[in-house]
């Protein structure tokens, strides 16, 4: 591709994510910024506290956010893997734009949305994490590898009934759709259950001309959400399979190098367990010691060869750039072998009402907070100043160490509730930050979120087209 055509290519783009002026489309954002585009609000100078936003807002720190994306770049780059971050938790091409500028090797998506939202952002790959049956969509996929030599496109397959679904439909005379047959487990998801069964979908997909086997796929979430021993020992069980059956679909000569990769992959590694992930599968394939290669021609160091062709791991972790107060972090303060993330989302609540002494009712409920993973947590408070105009001055503000006791115990769907010892709550008026966890569910309640600097001045933005 010519610098000429990337060029044009790249308006086009920007043209089919442009919106217009954000009027009144987005929650919270100050009746002021109406008549701007998302990408004009950074521009205005805009506070936090001060230039009438509304509450609730979700906000992402500008530090932790930056650092959070750098760590896992580096994580990667160390351990010789690949990073492929599920833009499913953001659905955001613009923060993947940071990620692919880091080094992403791929964006994964989980829905044909999913993927031609990130096609249309200007993602140079897309990896499916999921079984592609949905025909037209993988006719789409195909559409697109002939017509951009330097587009690429991965996806999975685990059943025989699947196989069938794309070879029908495929063109046989278009380049092959590169695919990954995905191991599960018992009371998994996707997957086939066993090496025997994984084996019969790869002989079938070789069989297929418009298919292309290039590699194994897994999810080792749903075998645990602990960080014990056991479970520990159960997820390393897992992968030890995920790589036996690797090794077998190799041995059995079902690899196809027809896709143009320059490494066979292993598609592993969500954003509990992905150092686990990293040490069982990143290394350690059959004869030949580190190789450099990778799959879009730059270089860096891969698993040994198999097959003839070095070996790269795809971790597809995604929660890892907002990070969260909740579920992620406890568990990675258990994992020292990963990198120290940092929460980077904020939920900013007013209280409406102190109907009892111990209970205040804030703003945001269910439409506003994730709860499917635990409820959200207080991290600071503003007092508002008295007097005729809202003002919630930072040298008032007092952090998470001074709201011991202070607890959420319900929302509703518009509604927190926030219990505190008797005698020492907040007043109607104050506003409250609260932590959240898990930000797959947090992301898709907030279609734009200002990006803030330390002193809450915001400094971008990102869109996601949930």
């Amino acid at each position: 591709m010519t610098d000429a055509t990337a060029t044009a290519r790249v308006g086009r783009l920007d043209a089919q994510l442009a919106e217009g002026p954000v009027g009144w489309r987005f929650k919270a954002l100050p009746p002021q910024a109406a008549p701007y585009e998302s990408a004009e609000l950074p521009g205005q100078g805009y506070r936090l506290f001060e230039d009438g936003f509304e509450w609730p807002v979700m906000v992402l720190k500008q530090r932790a956010l930056e650092a959070n994306l750098t760590a896992l770049a580096a994580f990667c780059a160390e351990r010789g893997a690949l990073l492929a971050p599920h833009g499913k938790t953001t659905l955001s091409p613009a923060l993947y734009a940071r990620q692919q500028a880091l080094g992403a090797w791929a964006v994964t998506v989980a829905t044909p949305h999913q993927a031609r939202v990130f096609r249309a952002g200007g993602a140079r790959r897309i990896h499916y994490a999921n079984p592609l049956v949905h025909t037209g969509f993988a006719r789409w996929a195909q559409r697109e590898l002939a017509a951009d030599p330097e587009f690429g496109f991965t996806a999975y397959v685990d059943t025989l009934e699947g196989v069938r679904l794309l070879g029908a439909a495929l063109d046989p005379r278009r380049p092959p759709l590169p695919v990954l047959v995905e191991i599960g487990h018992a009371g998994g998801r996707t997957g086939c259950r066993t090496p025997a069964q994984a084996l019969a979908v790869a002989r079938a997909a070789a069989a297929e001309p418009s298919l292309a086997v290039v590699g194994v796929a897994a999810y080792e979430g749903s075998v645990s959400h602990a960080r014990t021993p056991e479970a520990v020992a159960e997820v390393t069980r897992f992968l030890s399979t995920v790589k036996d059956t690797m090794v077998r679909i190799a041995e059995a000569g079902l690899l196809d190098s027809r896709a143009g990769l320059d490494a066979w992959l292993v598609s592993c590694g969500g954003s509990i367990y992905y150092d686990l992930v990293a040490g069982e599968l990143a290394h350690g394939w059959g004869s030949g010691g580190p190789q450099d290669g990778h799959p879009d021609g730059r270089t860096g160091t891969g698993g040994e060869s198999l097959a003839g062709r070095p070996v790269r791991l795809v971790l597809r972790s995604g929660a890892y750039s907002s990070h969260d107060d909740g579920l992620y972090d406890r568990l990675a303060r258990q994992a020292p072998g990963t990198p120290r993330l940092t929460p980077a989302l904020e939920v900013w609540t007013q209280v409406i009402s102190t109907p009892e002494d111990g209970l205040a009712l804030l703003d945001a409920g269910r439409r506003d907070l994730p709860f499917d993973e635990g409820l959200p947590v207080p991290l600071a408070h503003r007092p508002r100043r008295p007097g005729p105009q809202d003002a919630w001055p930072e040298e008032a503000a007092r952090d998470a160490e001074a709201l011991l006791g202070w607890r959420i115990d319900a929302l509703n769907d518009q509604h927190a509730f926030l219990r505190f010892p008797t005698g020492g709550g907040p007043r109607v008026g104050d506003l409250l930050a609260l932590g959240i966890s898990h930000p797959c569910t947090a992301h898709d309640k907030w279609q734009l979120v200002p990006v803030v600097d330390d002193g809450y001045r915001v400094v971008d933005t990102v869109r996601c087209f949930f």
